[in-house]
């Protein structure tokens, strides 16, 4: 016996559910076989019923069963197939499969305004022109202005993946989004505002004052003489501090509360301790094992940090997206000192620029430090401090000696 469901309006549309009872002679159970046409698709299955059939006859099954079966199966089918096709299922995959990347909290970071306003979009009717508008409206929360190309074409990328997915799973035919091109204003270098020097002694010696946090010196004092970032220096912990051999080991870091090991080799890295650190670490030590805690950084209770905003403060304040104040412990010891505002991160770039007009690192010292995959990292990012320092070259040096310097050079001539 055949039964054909009616229309379904719920979701995504089930034309027809065709199903019928099915009697397995090998089985205890009754089976159903039945199929499903969707709007684009035609879809053949069986399954159990669980229902044994010495409990119940075939046609107590077809009867009573079956309408009972196609009515349930209809709503299952139309909510799953409709929740499989809206842009948040393909995002939270995408999220999952980028867990185990170092960048994974600025990639959630992204997803998370993004969601706001595609989360329930149906990933088949958004447009070219929807994302693309979206993408060029979007602002710096910090500045309040347009995101430059290079940001707006990190988002463009989260696009890409997400589309990427629904291709996988044959929801669309092709991911327009590689067709989509950013245009903007490209990435200025002087968004790296470092520090000058008297700011720098500025900014270690009044912040010592308490009311801009207890940890906030200590803090300056890593950023600005170890190079590390923000989620590097809060997720150090005490076992990570060798003051023998005056090196630390970066195996963590902590953003918006998730502790995560370092996934690739270049960030898990040995660096030295400067001079000028040692006594900003022991003071950290000290601290530590006051609150019994395993954390360089920690709360009163011993437990780790979960955010830079815990030393920093909350960053600001917005509505309608635009910025209406400034509340950080950071930005009070700013204004304090009369230093237009620059963002905290500033710190381990005031260290880098440094480092490279300081002479005394190569580039590639500086770059494992920073913990940087190669050299193009640290050229494209502090090009403006790297070039022309050529002339500045020593003009004395003979790479090669006399034999194939200067005096073989003479006697050639000489002779």
């Amino acid at each position: 016996m055949l039964i054909t469901g009616a229309d379904s309006h719920k979701g995504e549309k089930v034309h027809k559910i065709n199903a019928s009872i099915l009697n397995r002679s090998n089985r205890k159970y009754w089976y159903v076989k039945y199929q499903v046409l969707f709007e684009n698709e035609n879809v053949k299955k069986e399954e159990s019923t669980k229902v044994l059939k010495t409990e119940k006859s075939l046609k107590f099954m077809q009867t009573k069963y079956l309408p009972v079966w196609i009515a349930r199966k209809k709503d299952e089918l139309s909510i799953v197939n409709y929740q499989s096709k809206i842009f948040s299922h393909y995002a939270s995959i995408f999220l999952k499969d980028f867990e185990k990347f170092h960048d994974y909290q600025n990639v959630k970071y992204r997803m998370d305004r993004i969601l706001l306003d595609f989360a329930a979009l149906d990933v088949r009717k958004i447009t070219k022109l929807q994302i693309k508008q979206w993408i060029n409206l979007l602002i710096n929360n910090n500045t309040g202005n347009e995101l430059v190309k290079n940001s707006k074409l990190k988002y463009l990328r989260i696009f890409h993946g997400v589309f990427e997915l629904a291709l996988d799973d044959n929801v669309i035919e092709r991911n327009f989004t590689y067709d989509i091109k950013i245009t903007g204003m490209k990435r200025d270098l002087n968004d790296i505002k470092p520090f000058s020097v008297e700011q720098v002694n500025q900014l270690l010696i009044y912040s010592t004052d308490k009311k801009y946090g207890e940890l906030l010196n200590s803090y300056l004092g890593l950023a600005f003489n170890q190079g590390m970032s923000p989620s590097e220096i809060i997720g150090l912990q005490v076992s990570d501090i060798d003051l023998v051999n005056q090196t630390i080991s970066i195996k963590r870091n902590i953003t918006k509360g998730k502790i995560k090991e370092t996934k690739t080799l270049y960030r898990e890295r040995l660096i030295p301790i400067f001079d000028i650190t040692i006594p900003y670490i022991r003071e950290l030590i000290d601290r530590a094992n006051k609150v019994r805690s395993i954390w360089l950084f920690s709360r009163e209770d011993g437990s780790n940090l979960v955010d830079i905003k815990d030393i920093r403060g909350n960053k600001l304040l917005l509505k309608d997206n635009k910025i209406i104040k400034r509340n950080s412990k950071w930005y009070l010891l700013l204004n304090d000192l009369g230093i237009e505002y620059i963002d905290i991160k500033n710190c381990r770039h005031t260290f880098t620029v440094s480092a490279i007009e300081s002479k005394k690192f190569t580039l590639q010292e500086i770059a494992d430090i920073l913990g940087h995959s190669d050299l193009n990292m640290l050229i494209n990012h502090y090009a403006k401090w790297i070039n022309g320092k050529a002339l500045h070259a020593n003009k004395e040096v003979n790479l090669f000696g006399d034999t194939l310097g200067g005096t073989s050079k003479k006697m050639i001539l000489k002779d």
